[in-house]
């Protein structure tokens, strides 16, 4: 019963996103098939723990401060964090654009450092957004280097969405994607993910050669993909392929 009622609770919490911030009990009980009674209770004391916390004007509830304080421990001892966070804020400096850090999580690309081109401390640890792979600049840096099974698994399972205009929105057209950016040796994503904005990325490989996440420049696409492209571009690899090695990866 214990287990039971530890696997309601992480389900419950599970169901809070970027899209849907908050859910009253009946939407909880409805979505994990509970009764109302039963939610109720586990909902109260998510809350009373401070895993929860409740609109008192809406009755609903949201991501407590306890979660968000668990996620800053997280992403604050991240070893990709650890040994990019320099590298990537001398990035964002250099460039003048704002760089991320991401790592591939339960097939999606979960952001774990954003580093701010204005000042040497303008470095963020966080955890999310959680963004879609197959239309973001370090998911699709990401998943040209996983292993053919993992792509293969990834697409069986993906259901496209268009989220700008210039969205991928089939298996194939990605696939062909996935070819460039092994040839470049970084992804772009145009407008594909959020209107008006463009993004280079590159991956970031761990001691084992296996993909761990990336990096990614954005900015305007008129800016980025313009006569500064090149440039940018190679920055990008460079700063990718140091962190990198400091992860342990080496090229034979």
């Amino acid at each position: 019963m214990a287990i039971q009622s530890v696997k309601r609770a992480t389900d419950i919490i599970s169901l809070f996103s970027s899209s849907q911030p908050s859910l009253g009990v009946t939407q909880i009980a409805a979505a994990l098939g509970l009764n109302k009674a039963t939610a109720w209770g586990l909902v109260t004391t998510l809350e009373k723990q401070g895993f929860l916390q409740q609109d008192p004007e809406t009755l609903k509830y949201g991501i407590g401060s306890k979660l968000f304080e668990l996620g800053m421990v997280y992403a604050g001892n991240l070893d990709i964090n650890a040994k990019s966070s320099r590298l990537v804020q001398g990035l964002a400096s250099r460039t003048g654009l704002v760089a991320r850090v991401g790592i591939w999580d339960s097939g999606s690309i979960l952001i774990t450092l954003v580093a701010l081109p204005k000042s040497e401390d303008s470095l963020s640890h966080q955890l999310g957004p959680r963004v879609p792979a197959y239309c973001s600049g370090i998911g699709k840096a990401v998943l040209p280097f996983l292993p053919p099974e993992e792509i293969e698994k990834y697409l069986g399972g993906l259901e496209f969405v268009r989220h700008a205009r210039a969205t991928i929105l089939t298996a194939e057209e990605l696939l062909a994607d996935f070819e460039q950016t092994r040839e470049r040796g970084y992804a772009i994503s145009s407008e594909e993910m959020i209107p008006g904005l463009a993004a280079f990325g590159a991956p970031v490989f761990s001691r084992s050669r296996r993909v761990l996440g990336g990096i990614s420049l954005s900015d305007a696409p008129a800016n980025l993909l313009g006569k500064n492209r090149d440039t940018l571009a190679d920055d990008l690899m460079r700063t990718a392929a140091e962190i990198s090695r400091q992860m342990g990866y080496y090229t034979t």
